[in-house]
This record gives C-alpha cells, structure tokens and sequence, in this order.
C-alpha cells in the first residue's frame, strides 16, 4: 500500500516559478528569431513549469505573453503559443496523475484543514455564531415577506402579527387552567411560529412547537433560538392519520385552529379518529379551537347545530372521554376570505 507523501509546494516556489517563466518567454517578441528551434525548447520548458505548478490556471500565462508582445507591437509566433499551451497541459496533466497513483493514502482521512491568514482574520472578526445570526435574520426576512408573521411571538424582530390581538386573548384565558392544573410539559401542534409554546416555556414548563411548514417552522426555530429558553423545542413534522401516534405525550395539549384542516384533508370521520389518539396523548388539560360556520364548503365541516358552541361541547365530550368541558370565551379569528370573526375557545380537562 503506498503512503501520500508531502507534495505540497510552497507558495513562494509557485510564484517564483510562475514569474521566471514568464521573464523567460520574451524571447518570444523578437520576430528576427527563428521560431521552429524555439518550439520544442518551449515545450519542454512548459512542461517543466506545468509539473512544478500542478495548477490548470497556468495556461493563462500564455496570454500574458500574448499581452506583452502587443505592447511591443509585435506578435509571438503561433506556433509557439500553442507549444507552450500544449507544454502546460501536458504538465499539470502528469503532475497531477502522478499524485493520483502514487500519491493515495493510507488511510481515507481528509488532510487537515489549514486556515490561510485571511480566513484567520475573518474568523477573528465574524464567528460562526454571528454569521449564523447574520444568515437566520435574512432567512426570517424571506420566510415572513410578504405577508408578516401570524403571531405576536415577543422573541421575533417583528411584534406586528396579522392575528396579534386573537392570539393573546386565548394565552390570557388559557393561563389560569395552566397553573391550576399543575401543567409541567406541553406540546402545540400546529403551532405557527411557536407563540404558546414559548409562553409556556417562559412559565417554566418544557414544550415542543409542532409544525409541518417549512418557512414557519424555521421561523419557529429562529424565535426559540432568540428567546433564550432552554425548555423548549421544535419538531417539524406536518401531523397526518399515519404519524398523529407519534405526536409527543405531555400534561398540556394546545390544538388550536388545527382540526377544521384536518377534516379538510382527511375527512371527519378519519379527523376524529386523530383527535382522539391526541386526547390519549393528553395528561391533563387539551386546549381547543376549530374553524366554525365561517368556514367554506370546501373544508367539509358538519353543520354545528343548533350553534357551534353547544355542538362542539358535545362533539368534545363524545370525542375525549373522561373529561369536562370548560368554555374560554370567544376569541377574534379570520374567515378564509381573511374577514374578521369570533371562535369558542374550550379546555377539556381530564378528569
């Protein structure tokens, strides 16, 4: 098994032999000299520079001989040139062969990284830290153009949120359930850019945002990462009938403006079903919201008669057993259409 050797040339022998080469070539400009002779010497001689170098961009410095002979107005014979092109290729081409088959390591480990002196500077001024900042902050630009970001998240450069007032209100009425309940983990599904579940960390409590969106979860995770919290995380995953059993147990479920999507994809009967494996899921305390009768056709949901609020205590206390249900009011929302509209708000307590 052969062993690499150290084939590395300093850089000044390379600069060095670059710039003889070049002081050797203006012979070149003297079109008195026969040039038949001279071709082969110059092939030799670049074939020479070519192993030296090893580098492809050194068929480049023909032409700065080419540049040369213009300025002395007169022109380097042809076939010259295209010996010394020739004479490079050929060169680099060997050189580089020769590494190949002789030069294979013992082991497959890559050769260490060298920092050149201006990486080192860099790397003195801008962090990796910093640049990961630097990149989040343009990425959450991206992410959130043109349309801002849906939740007042307090961790976010942008406070402004297109459903600010509606989200608080819910945090304000779900808070007290929270602490009387005794609430240690929690999970949101659906959870945007992450509102509740950094207010529930902030309480102290270890919560997972779940979020299948690639833009709002990355949103999601730039927040976290801003908040400063240790007791939350992110889990991108798009909840489905297949991987609903994989949604994470906690004492705190948040499933807010979420099940009218799944009845939408999955049908009510299949929506149902997923609502119940969260409800297995659930220690304590399940919040809930769902889209009413502002809601289009399309979206496949029963007819909540004789209102959304009776139906929906109903349909909670069929679908969660072992529960009571408790109303948290009514809370602004948005139609499809983006007008402005009012939903129940429930915790179904385990009992």
């Amino acid at each position: 098994m052969f062993v690499r050797r150290d084939y590395s040339t300093p850089w000044l022998l390379v600069l060095g032999a670059a710039v003889v080469y070049l002081a050797s070539l203006s012979i070149l400009v003297d079109e008195s000299t026969e040039p038949h002779p001279l071709v082969a010497a110059l092939l030799a001689l670049s074939l020479v520079a070519g192993l030296v170098i090893r580098r492809y961009w050194i068929v480049a410095l023909p032409l700065a001989v080419i540049a040369v002979s213009l300025v002395w107005e007169s022109l380097a014979d042809m076939d010259a040139i295209l010996a010394m092109f020739g004479g490079l290729l050929a060169g680099v081409a060997l050189a580089r062969a020769y590494e190949g088959t002789f030069g294979q390591r013992a082991s497959p480990d890559p050769r260490a990284h060298r920092w050149t002196p201006a990486a080192r500077v860099l790397r003195r001024v801008m962090t990796r830290e910093t640049m990961d900042r630097v990149l989040d902050r343009v990425r959450f630009q991206i992410d959130t153009f043109p349309h801002g970001i849906y939740q007042p998240v307090s961790s976010l450069p942008v406070r402004r949120a297109t459903r600010g007032v509606g989200t608080e209100s819910r945090w304000a009425a779900m808070l007290p359930v929270v602490r009387e309940e005794g609430v240690e983990s929690a999970v949101d599904i659906g959870a945007s850019e992450g509102y509740f579940a950094l207010e529930l960390a902030a309480e102290g409590i270890s919560s997972i945002a779940v979020e299948g969106e690639p833009r709002t979860y990355r949103t999601t995770i730039f927040a976290a990462r801003r908040s400063g919290l240790a007791n939350i995380g992110v889990l991108a995953m798009k909840v489905t009938p297949e991987n609903v059993a994989a949604v994470p147990a906690a004492d705190c479920t948040v499933c807010l403006s979420v099940w009218h999507h799944f009845v939408r994809f999955y049908g009510l009967s299949v929506a149902t079903e997923m609502l119940e494996t969260i409800w297995q899921k659930t220690g304590k305390v399940l919040f809930f919201d769902t889209g009413e009768d502002e809601m289009t056709p399309d979206y496949g949901l029963p007819e909540m008669t004789p209102d959304a609020r009776s139906w929906l205590e109903a349909f909670l206390a069929e679908t969660c057993p072992g529960s009571r249900i408790e109303h948290l009011g009514m809370h602004r929302a948005f139609d499809p259409f983006g007008a402005l509209c009012e939903r129940n708000l429930f915790a179904v307590v385990r009992t």
